[in-house]
């Protein structure tokens, strides 16, 4: 059976993914926080960690951080599950080595999908995925802050 880290700083949001993710048949642990992921990280590798980014003090990238430099868990797939929707964050978090990314809300059956679809890569899948999913953001980026610079109107 797949074990699944979960890291949120909301209970209520905690609890409706232990719910999704036991129903659909993973061992699932929690941390509230990032301090608290990055401890459980390091008692254990879980298979695949949902991490939310925005939470007090060490946030979900500070986690995504730790595990690289620390070498925490390598093999466990991370999809980020966040409100975060700018473009710049997703690049940020396919840098720091997320192979998946969701926005809340969310639809419990599309992320247990998600899930099941991550434990099928091989790391080298994983890392093509990565690479092509950077380069797509980083464009939508770049577009993004084309159209949102102010704009000099001539006189």
């Amino acid at each position: 059976m797949a074990e699944v880290l979960i890291v949120d700083d909301d209970p209520d949001i905690r609890g409706i993914l232990a719910f999704t993710m036991e129903d659909a048949g993973y061992l699932v642990r929690e941390a509230g926080d990032g301090a608290e992921a990055i401890a459980a990280m390091e008692k254990w590798a879980p298979d695949c960690v949902v991490l939310d980014l925005m939470m007090p003090g060490v946030d979900g990238f500070g986690v995504l951080r730790s595990k690289r430099q620390l070498g925490l868990a390598p093999e466990a797939r991370v999809l980020i599950l966040t409100c975060k929707t700018a473009e710049r964050d997703y690049v940020r978090g396919w840098e720091l080595g997320a192979d998946e990314y969701l926005t809340k809300p969310f639809d419990p059956d599309e992320l247990v999908g998600k899930v099941r679809e991550l434990m099928t890569y091989s790391a080298a899948q994983l890392q093509e995925r990565r690479e092509q999913e950077l380069q797509k953001a980083e464009l939508l980026e770049r577009l993004e802050s084309a159209f949102t610079r102010p704009r000099m109107v001539a006189r």
